[in-house]
């Protein structure tokens, strides 16, 4: 169904590029779990949103380069579109929220995107729309099957670095890496592994799609954790997301903010949904079948996706300032 989302193509183009980011070792707090951090908290503006902003952008024709990019980001991939525009010499416009973090509106600034703040995301969204509609390049966070191939790369270095892992948790918001990185897993890896997304219970947007078989809006969103809190999952996220996960965990905000306390506190520059798959494993929620026979000897070995790093600076400063 999902044949012609090539991977491998997408991972020639961002090679070079983009970082191919390490796994490291986290204590899990648990024996029986050997738990490995995917840093994409490192990548190149600090999120693996510039895999699919890269991918998007060096597909662009020479009429769409004329016309512009936009895109309605609450900041990482608002900030990887005007990367990737600012290095291709294309127009990039970045509609945000006005409560986004203050240090990722500048970051799209600075590297010369024409930023609009929007009341909150649904205006953002609708002035999105409008540009959109007068012939600007819609650039989508995550409903785009080039922005999913990006995203994929990220689950395409896992499989290659690690091709012995059981479980991969991954942060989900539009879901645009837990379709990419799923699909591209379930191609490397088979039913080898068990793959599941992690986001806030206040944002449950997958949760529900998943249940419909599509794109629900949220009724309302009670989360602080930035960054995973769209207005509804994507259609195409959603469609692969059934095909390719075993699951989901929905993660209370406090859970969220401690795993990334200890990932900051290990000398991690991380904000607070990237530390959303990190947390399942740090508050004990794995599945206890998954642990059954596990010990020191024959640890549990599982991915967790940091899927980035770029905090408020109070927030960061507070949690180093911290026991």
């Amino acid at each position: 169904m999902f044949d012609h989302i090539d991977f491998g193509a997408a991972a020639e183009r961002v090679t070079g590029v983009v970082k191919h980011t390490p796994l490291e070792s986290f204590p899990s707090g648990d024996d029986r779990i050997d738990m490995r951090c995917k840093m994409e908290n490192r990548q190149e503006t600090g999120s693996f949103k510039c895999r699919g902003a890269w991918n998007q952008i060096s597909q662009l024709t020479e009429a769409e380069r004329a016309a512009g990019v936009i895109a309605t980001s609450s900041g990482n991939h608002g900030r990887a579109l005007a990367w990737a525009a600012k290095r291709a010499g294309v127009k990039a416009t970045i509609v945000m929220p006005a409560d986004a973090y203050p240090n990722k509106i500048e970051a799209c600034r600075d590297l010369g995107a024409e930023v609009l703040l929007g009341d909150d995301r649904a205006h953002a969204e609708a002035m999105c729309r409008e540009r959109v509609e007068a012939g600007v390049v819609l650039i989508h966070p995550y409903d785009s099957e080039r922005t999913v191939q990006g995203a994929g790369t990220v689950g395409l270095e896992i499989a290659l670095d690690w091709p012995e892992v059981e479980v991969v948790i991954l942060p989900v918001g539009g879901g645009g890496l837990s379709a990419g990185s799923s699909l591209a897993l379930r191609r490397r890896l088979g039913e080898s592994v068990r793959i599941y997304g992690s986001e806030p219970s206040g944002a449950p947007s997958m949760t529900l799609g998943l249940k419909s078989g599509g794109s629900v809006p949220v009724p309302e969103i009670s989360t602080d954790v930035q960054g995973l809190c769209p207005l509804a999952s994507g259609e195409l996220n959603v469609a692969i997301c059934m095909e390719t996960l075993d699951g989901m965990f929905q993660l209370d905000d406090e859970v969220i903010f401690a795993a990334q306390k200890q990932l900051i506190q290990a000398g991690e520059v991380v904000e607070p949904a990237g530390a959303a798959a990190p947390a399942v494993v740090l508050a004990g929620l794995l599945p206890a079948d998954l642990l059954a026979g596990r010990g020191i000897e024959n640890p549990l070995r599982v991915v967790a996706v940091v899927s980035g790093g770029n905090p408020a600076p109070d927030q960061l400063a507070a949690m180093r300032g911290s026991a």
